[in-house]
């Protein structure tokens, strides 16, 4: 059932206040909660989920594993970016977003760091760094021979008053080893004597912390995967709705010579700019059509083409055209169509898409002779493939995508939701067609693939039975054995992140609980009939599932 309040902005009276909000990060309530990284770092409210106890915690963690393995994650020694080579461990590289706590969080993560001996890099000015300009670094320092990582505090779509974590290799990667950093981590919430600290002054002082510019290098790389003449002569919109993209497209528009109006520009750690998505919940959610009607209406009042949207740490994307807000579905679609007709990648490239994802990718890529490879929903397990080269797209249906450069040499190793919004500006130039226009025409050609995702708060006693599920193939293919749903045939099981369900004619159903909030999300598609269809699969799995 939709909330009440879901696609309208929030009263300003009912929003986390800083000095709360430090309080809380401070002194927060007990008992905690134990560090629990999931599909993209740790994440929690602030207070018992997220305090300066565990920031604390998780940094020291990582130091240890970094001084017992060299690196906080894995290294692959084919690889020279993510190879430490006999040379010692460098600099850490601090991004966050534009949250309170995440301010709070980075002073905290300094004084553990500079404890240790570590050295931090900051941006320029102690400003928020989108997550894909921390991958880029990362990977244009380490082709230098650097060995630098890098710890994001960023609790992504999540609600203002939410905060995270996560760590990123020498890949630039979202690190994919985090079982030991839970088991450290959880260890020293218990025994916090064992963390060592110095204050930022004295760290400053001993030359631990420098702060460089990590905008200009980002911008001026950038026509490595964009191909700006197309944009220039088109006047475009971009917002990134008060988060950690303040300052870069504007700074794009100047270095490579094309418009683009800025909209709610400066950063907003209180998500005014933002509406309430589904269930009242204010998040920054691009895949929401409810979170991005905080951008309808933008573009007919500006009079442009496109506007693109960007979530709180920029790792994500929206936009609006003239046939409405743009499905993230449907922008993979035509980005994939886009990229196999204007880039010469390798023949051997894939598309890459998560458990969760439009099948019309497969059918797309087959049209242009590739293949699809299938991986869990997290961009974690998209890290090592982005990193070889495996992928000419890696996307997701939440509205995070990842793709090489020009000339098919990796670009970053994270989601890059301000690459997204440019590719798709430069589609919508390149083509003169509106995304939903393109996105019809491939419907046209391959066929009506219907979607839903539709999101559920998670009760503890359905999560653990989802749970038991997904880590226990057997039971699945024994619940399923010989069942027909809504009428069809069982052609195949993915059980692990979930459980999926593919049924004859194209139609798959997905349920599995989310890494990052206490949500069930059950996704559903089909080729050949109403998605009512779908939707009467997905009641009777739940029904043999022991979901209901």
């Amino acid at each position: 059932m939709t909330h009440p309040l879901a696609g309208t902005h929030p009263d300003p009276a009912t929003l986390p206040r800083p000095d709360e909000l430090r309080q809380r990060y401070l002194r927060p309530e007990p008992p905690l909660l134990p560090v629990k990284n999931g599909t993209s770092g740790h994440r929690g409210r602030t207070g018992s989920g997220f305090s300066e106890l565990h920031v604390a915690a998780m940094t020291q963690a990582l130091v240890d594993i970094r001084q017992a393995r060299g690196t906080f994650g894995p290294a692959d020694s084919d690889d020279p970016a993510t190879n430490l080579g006999g040379r010692a461990p460098g600099p850490v590289v601090l991004g966050k977003d534009v949250r309170y706590t995440s301010d709070f969080a980075q002073e905290t993560a300094i004084d553990v760091f500079a404890g240790n001996g570590i050295p931090v890099i900051l941006h320029r000015g102690d400003r928020a760094t989108p997550t894909p300009v921390i991958s880029h670094t990362i990977r244009a320092a380490n082709q230098r021979g650097e060995n630098l990582e890098g710890v994001i505090l960023t609790a992504s779509h999540n609600p203002p008053e939410d905060a995270g974590y996560k760590s990123n290799g020498l890949d630039g990667g979202p690190n994919t080893r985090t079982r030991p950093i839970d088991e450290l981590a959880n260890r020293y919430l218990a025994q916090p004597e064992g963390i060592r600290r110095r204050g930022r002054v004295d760290a400053v002082r001993q030359g631990l912390v420098r702060e460089l510019d990590l905008i200009g290098p980002y911008v001026e790389a950038l026509p490595r995967v964009v191909d700006f003449a197309p944009l220039r002569g088109t006047r475009f919109a971009a917002t990134p709705l008060g988060g950690s993209a303040w300052g870069y497209y504007e700074a794009i528009a100047a270095a490579h010579g094309f418009s683009i109006e800025v909209l709610a520009g400066e950063p907003d750690p209180a998500c005014r700019a933002r509406t309430y998505d589904w269930d009242g919940t204010l998040r920054g959610d691009p895949s929401s059509p409810f979170v991005m009607q905080a951008i309808a209406g933008m573009r007919a009042e500006l009079g442009v083409p496109f506007v693109g949207a960007n979530d709180n740490d920029a790792d994500r994307f929206g936009g609006e055209d003239a046939t409405g807000l743009i499905n993230p579905n449907h922008a993979l679609a035509v980005l994939v169509d886009a990229l196999c007709r204007s880039r010469s990648f390798p023949a051997t490239m894939q598309v890459g898409r998560t458990i969760g994802t439009t099948h019309l990718l497969d059918r797309i890529a087959a049209a242009h002779g590739r293949t699809t490879h299938e991986v869990d929903v997290g961009f974690k397990w998209y890290v090592a493939g982005l990193a070889s080269g495996r992928y000419l797209l890696a996307g997701e249906e939440s509205a995070g995508l990842s793709l090489p450069c020009r000339d098919g040499t990796p670009w970053v190793t994270e989601k890059d939701g301000i690459v997204a919004v440019l590719l798709l500006m430069e589609t919508v130039a390149r083509t003169g067609k509106d995304l939903g226009t393109l996105y019809r025409e491939l419907e046209q050609q391959h066929g009506a693939h219907l979607y839903e995702r539709a999101d559920t708060p998670a009760t503890a006693d359905k999560k653990q039975r989802l749970a038991r599920l997904s880590a226990d193939p057997a039971e699945v293919e024994r619940r399923l054995a010989g069942r027909r749903v809504a009428g069809r045939a069982v052609e195949g099981l993915v059980v692990g992140d979930g459980v999926k369900v593919v049924l004859e004619g194209g139609l798959w159903v997905l349920k599995r609980a989310s890494g990052t909030e206490d949500i069930i999300k059950d996704y559903k598609e089909i080729r050949d009939a109403p998605l009512d269809v779908a939707r009467q699969a997905s009641r009777e799995l739940d029904l043999l599932l022991g979901l209901a």
